[in-house]
C-alpha cells in the first residue's frame, strides 16, 4: 500500500524498516517527548513490537518515506486503537531529527487524516501529546486538530507526572485533502 501526499509516501512497513523502527524506538529524545519507554527495551523486544503491529487489525503503521525515493524512510505514522463501531483511532507520529521542520510531518498527518477518513471511514482521530511537546501541539494544529480534554497528572515512562492534551480531529465532508490552516 502506497498512500500519496504532497512531499511525502505513506507505504506499508516491511523488513527493510526494521533498522529504522529500532532508531526511532530506541532514541530517549523521540520517546521523552513522544512517550514511550524510559529506556530502551532491548532490539528483541522492539522487534516483537515490529511485528505484532504489522499484522494487526487494529493498526495501521507506515513508513513517512521520500516521494521521490520511497525506500528512504524518515520515520513512522500509525493509527492505533483503530475502531470501526466506534469510526476512531488514534495517531502517533515519530520522525528522525534530520527530517523534522520540513514540512514532512505535517504532509504525512494530512494524507494519513484524509485517507482514514475517506478510504477507512473514520469519523474522529485523536493524538495524545504531553504538556511539554508544544512542537507536536502546534503541529496537530496547523493539521485541523483542536485541543478537546486535559487529563491531569498522568504518570510518563519516567515516573514524572505529565499532564496529557487531547487534540481531535473530527469528519466533515467539507474537509478536503489538505485542510487549510496558518503555518
Amino acid at each position: 500500500m502506497e498512500i500519496a501526499g504532497n512531499q511525502v509516501i505513506l507505504r506499508t512497513m516491511n523488513d527493510q524498516d526494521k533498522d529504522l523502527f529500532l532508531d526511532l524506538s530506541q532514541d530517549v529524545t523521540v520517546t521523552k517527548v513522544t512517550g514511550g519507554y524510559a529506556s530502551p527495551k532491548s532490539p528483541m523486544h522492539s522487534i516483537r513490537v515490529f511485528y505484532s503491529l504489522q499484522n494487526s487489525a487494529r493498526h495501521l503503521l507506515c513508513i513517512i518515506a521520500d516521494k521521490e525515493n520511497p525506500q528512504t524512510g524518515w520515520g513512522m505514522i500509525i493509527l492505533s486503537h483503530i475502531d470501526f463501531n466506534y469510526k476512531s483511532a488514534e495517531i502517533y507520529i515519530k520522525l528522525k531529527a534530520s527530517a523534522r521542520n520540513k514540512g514532512y510531518a505535517k504532509d504525512a498527518i494530512n494524507t494519513l487524516v484524509f485517507y482514514a477518513f475517506h478510504e477507512l471511514g473514520l469519523h474522529h482521530l485523536y493524538a495524545n501529546i504531553q504538556e511539554h511537546n508544544i512542537a507536536s501541539q502546534k503541529l496537530c494544529e496547523k493539521c485541523g486538530f483542536r485541543q478537546e480534554c486535559l487529563h491531569q497528572s498522568r504518570t510518563d515512562g519516567y515516573g514524572k507526572p505529565r499532564n496529557i492534551y487531547v487534540y481531535g480531529i473530527t469528519y466533515s465532508p467539507a474537509l478536503q485533502r489538505y485542510p487549510a490552516s496558518p503555518d
